[in-house]
């Protein structure tokens, strides 16, 4: 008990989260195509991993794409404190077009929902916190991109 409590202290102090195995398992499950729904695809210059200003990692976040109607949708998938809910957040703008946002309490991932995008540019980005909401882990693109359909 006593090498458990020295590593999971060794862990948080690199900011690490210790996850327990089934957590992991859980938060495998969940992909960005599974999230975003049938017919979507990840999207090239599609994927960041949301990391704290320390560089650690907490999730990752994905851009998504269905070719046969011309939506996006964005997935931010926990990797830390999965199975807790934390503040867990996914963002999506169309240029010239809608913009979603999904932020709540979640225990593995946040979705957007599903917005026009063809032949449009897009911006996205996800975050997740820790379970005390001291540390934000962010990733996404704040500049415009995958501007063809």
């Amino acid at each position: 008990m006593l090498t458990r409590t020295i590593i999971a202290a060794a862990l948080a102090a690199a900011g690490i989260a210790a996850v327990p195995a089934p957590a992991y398992a859980a938060s495998a499950a969940y992909t960005p195509e599974r999230v975003c729904g049938k017919g979507f695809n990840r999207v090239k210059d599609g994927h960041r991993a949301m990391k704290t200003s320390r560089g650690a990692v907490f999730g990752h976040v994905y851009l998504m794409y269905n070719k046969r109607t011309g939506k996006n949708c964005v997935a931010a998938i926990k990797t830390a404190y999965v199975g807790a809910r934390t503040t867990t957040g996914a963002y999506l703008e169309v240029r010239g077009g809608g913009r979603s946002e999904d932020v709540q309490g979640y225990r593995y991932y946040a979705e957007t929902g599903h917005l026009d995008g063809a032949w449009k540019c897009v911006r996205y980005s996800g975050w997740t916190r820790d379970p005390g909401n001291h540390v934000t882990a962010w990733g996404g693109r704040k500049s415009w991109g995958n501007c063809q359909g």
